[in-house]
């Protein structure tokens, strides 16, 4: 079991998955005020699978282990617990609203960033399974008479993962560096690995 304090480094990881940091950049990103606490908790981590160490030279490389089941289910709490704490209007409604089993409810633009105004519509992305009725999803949700306005995308598994790969930007690529995820929030990780499989790079 991981401690706050311990959740605070994975949180770092979880804003860009591809990045590294050394011990150091972790012990600032955190608000850490010693390096033997950093690199102890980083030693956890690393000896729990969640975290991969890289010597090069005299700095010690970390990043998140993207392969790593309980990484992912690390990432994927602090993901749905951030897009909770962000009050956005009428999101455990729209959620509990989908009509299908398996699915991944993304929020982007101006709510995702913290930008957002009386006059900003809300954003919002499902992922669902290739065999989803997208239409059907697409239609409900801009039938919907809230405020926020909304405004939907949905796509299939294999159109997101397109997305991602292309070499164009696209809103995928948008919606991976910027968003919050509020529900289905493993299912997201296991696209972008396999994304990462094959060759994506952010």
């Amino acid at each position: 079991m991981l401690t706050e304090s311990e959740m605070e480094i994975i949180d770092v990881f979880r804003k860009d998955v591809f990045r590294s940091y050394t011990m150091r950049e972790l012990m600032k990103r955190t608000g850490r005020k010693t390096y033997t606490w950093t690199f102890n908790a980083v030693k956890k981590l690393v000896k729990m699978g969640i975290l991969k160490i890289e010597i090069k030279g005299k700095s010690n490389i970390c990043r998140i282990d993207i392969d790593s089941r309980l990484a992912v289910l690390y990432l994927s709490l602090l993901d749905e617990l951030e897009a909770h704490s962000r009050k956005i209007p009428h999101l455990e409604e729209l959620v509990y609203e989908i009509p299908v089993p398996f699915f991944t409810f993304l929020v982007g633009g101006s709510y995702a960033e913290g930008k957002h105004t009386k006059k900003s519509d809300l954003d919002v992305c499902m992922l669902v399974d290739d065999t989803a009725d997208t239409k059907k999803i697409t239609n409900m949700l801009e039938n919907k008479l809230m405020i926020p306005r909304l405004h939907p995308f949905v796509f299939r598994k294999s159109e997101f993962l397109e997305m991602l790969l292309n070499k164009e930007a696209n809103y995928g690529k948008l919606l991976f560096r910027k968003h919050l995820i509020a529900f289905g929030a493993e299912n997201y990780y296991l696209i972008i690995k396999e994304a990462m499989d094959h060759g994506f790079r952010g």
